[in-house]
């Protein structure tokens, strides 16, 4: 049975503490990426650490502000509050440096002015759409026998079809085939059941029909997972790259 709540939401607002791990489960590393893009010019990775931890706490304090029922997308949501924290931290140094005090711009000035741009948060969004996918895939890869998800997974990353997944893991091409199915399967129920979970709006519903992965063929289906979980992957390396060069700048 799939494990996936659809009511993160609900459970946020009235402060479920397990609903908080999940969501940084979740979108944490999508948060920490956006918050590392902002602020590594600026900030050492032990700043950073602890404006990501900022920006949890202020989505704490304002999520039973949160009404999707505006039109505003979570992922928006969550941008404007990371870039307000990262924003008000460097307002708040420069004004130490220069011995004055600047009153930073307030959380809702900040949530107006990203609402108001036309795509303010284009990449963090479709980074958090991934995240949610990656939520689906870890759920499968967790509930299916390890020589099942390792057909699907050679079948995601390299492409492999089922002839050449069989020789490489020993296995008969109908048991490949029985794998493939059923992992396919389970994911695209979870899949489902995650963008739903974690959607709060039309338009972050909407983003399923146009990523490919409510296709019915399944090599429309694996390509598409595939350009996710791989852009999803190349942006974990990317970002541990970037702690690197922050710590080594510290």
């Amino acid at each position: 049975m799939i494990n996936i709540n659809t009511d993160l939401l609900g459970r946020l607002k009235k402060a479920d503490s397990s609903a908080w791990y999940e969501m940084w489960e979740v979108f944490g590393p999508s948060i920490e990426r956006l918050i590392g893009s902002i602020a590594s010019r600026y900030f050492g990775q032990e700043t950073i650490k602890d404006v990501s931890q900022e920006t949890l706490a202020r989505v704490y304090q304002e999520i039973a502000k949160f009404d999707p029922r505006r039109g505003v997308k979570f992922s928006t949501w969550l941008y404007a509050i990371a870039k307000h924290v990262v924003y008000s931290e460097l307002t708040t140094r420069n004004a130490q440096k220069r011995g004055g005090g600047v009153k930073p711009m307030s959380l809702d000035d900040t949530l107006h002015e990203v609402s108001q741009q036309p795509l303010p948060d284009q990449e963090f969004e479709a980074n958090v759409f991934r995240a949610k996918v990656y939520r689906a895939l870890k759920e499968v890869e967790k509930q299916s026998e390890f020589a099942e998800f390792e057909c699907y997974r050679l079948r995601l990353t390299r492409n492999m079809q089922g002839k050449d997944i069989s020789a490489a893991l020993g296995i008969s091409e109908a048991s490949v085939s029985r794998y493939l199915k059923r992992v396919r399967d389970s994911l695209r129920q979870a899949i489902g059941m995650a963008v739903a979970g974690y959607s709060w709006t039309d338009d972050e519903r909407a983003q399923l029909k146009t990523s490919g992965l409510n296709s019915a063929d399944d090599d429309a289906f694996d390509n598409a997972l595939s350009d996710v979980y791989l852009t999803d992957e190349k942006s974990r390396r990317d970002y541990g790259k970037m702690q690197k060069t922050a710590r080594s700048v510290r």
